[in-house]
């Protein structure tokens, strides 16, 4: 996946940490959605769908390829 800011990486690797703290496998009240709704969403005004993009993203290596342009 393609980034051409550095703003974008580091929005998504501050997504990637809060969720780290709050997210917690099988329980309904700390699950992605959750997280999203109770953490993110107020605080950077993105969507779910955004949400879930950003986590998966694999910020390091975005990193790496955005120095070796």
């Amino acid at each position: 996946m393609p980034f051409n800011t550095l703003y974008t990486l580091q929005i998504a690797e501050r997504v990637q940490e809060i969720t780290r703290r709050h997210y917690e496998p099988g329980r309904q009240n700390r699950n992605y959605r959750a997280v999203w709704k109770h953490y993110i969403r107020r605080q950077y005004y993105i969507g779910y769908r955004t949400y879930l993009r950003y986590i998966k993203i694999d910020v390091e290596a975005e990193k790496g390829k955005l120095n070796n342009l």
